[in-house]
């Protein structure tokens, strides 16, 4: 948590203010007594990690399952992404106006993971090593543009379910191999055809949350423009259109909520060849 609120503060102080409001870290009883974080792993702990706002006090609640992972970097600058969306939303008189779409709650999220990236090094930060750093850096950056093909075979896959109800568990396997084939190419699963067959229950939105995944992909192609913007006009532009977008909650339509933030709601070729493009570009400049 104290690595977390350092690495805001070098990209925004007024992200670190934010952050720091919620603790330091140190308080694991979840949320008894008012408290903000519930961080540790342990015996007995649900899985996952999420963020909740609590609107009575209008203050919002971060859980996460920390193991010492690269894992835990990339979940705990997410959930302070929506954190700040709720901070920053919850003075609207009307509740309902203080949530925002799904679909730009992620932005809010995803939009940390990769605005903070360089900011993750330093004596006080998580990779003082550059090394590690550059690592940890190009694993983000290669998974916020192959999460889209994920996206894109899962959001597929489910809809085939749903539209044909009398399938075969074989068709099943044998339609997400096709979609595989389709959207997740270039890997190799000789020796291992059974695990690559039943590959979708790695996600769990298959059953408990019909047709809900595809808004992470919409949400991750607003999140990199604006990590393209922190790139092209600095991080300063790209934090205050971050900042005036999450202030607006959910008191506009989605589409407006993206223009309001300086991203287009686009998801053709041209929007996604382009971002893809600056990513390659970025990850050639980092080590192997």
């Amino acid at each position: 948590m104290q690595k977390a609120i350092a690495a805001f503060g070098r990209l925004d102080p007024r992200l670190a203010d934010m952050l720091g409001e919620l603790g330091d870290g140190s308080e694991s009883r979840g949320s008894r007594g008012g408290a903000c974080l519930d961080l540790d792993s342990r015996k007995g702990k649900a899985p996952g990690g999420y963020q909740y706002m609590r609107d009575r006090i209008r203050q919002p609640f971060i859980f996460m399952n920390a193991a010492g992972l690269h894992r835990d970097v990339e979940t705990m600058v997410h959930e302070a992404g929506h954190a700040f969306h709720s901070q920053l939303s919850r003075e609207d008189p009307l509740v309902g106006y203080r949530h925002a779409p799904i679909e730009f709650c992620e932005v809010a999220s995803m939009a940390m993971e990769l605005m903070t990236m360089q900011h993750w090094g330093g004596p006080d930060g998580y990779y003082p090593d550059e090394a590690d750093l550059g690592r940890a850096m190009r694993k983000q950056l290669q998974g916020s543009v192959s999460l889209l093909a994920w996206i894109a075979t899962i959001d597929a896959f489910q809809h085939w379910i749903y539209t044909n109800p009398e399938h075969t568990a074989d068709e099943r396997c044998a339609h997400w191999l096709e979609l595989e084939s389709r959207f997740g190419g270039g890997v190799d699963w000789s020796g291992l055809d059974a695990e690559h067959r039943w590959l979708w229950h790695r996600q769990p939105h298959l059953w408990g949350h019909p047709f809900y995944y595809i808004e992470y992909g919409i949400a991750q192609l607003g999140a990199l423009q604006l990590w393209l913007i922190s790139l092209e006009q600095g991080e300063q532009a790209a934090i205050d259109l971050y900042i005036k977008g999450l202030s607006i909650g959910g008191s506009r339509p989605l589409p407006e909520l993206f223009e309001s933030t300086g991203l287009a709601f686009d998801f053709g070729a041209e929007t996604v060849s382009r971002l893809v493009e600056r990513v390659e570009a970025a990850l050639a400049k980092l080590p192997d």
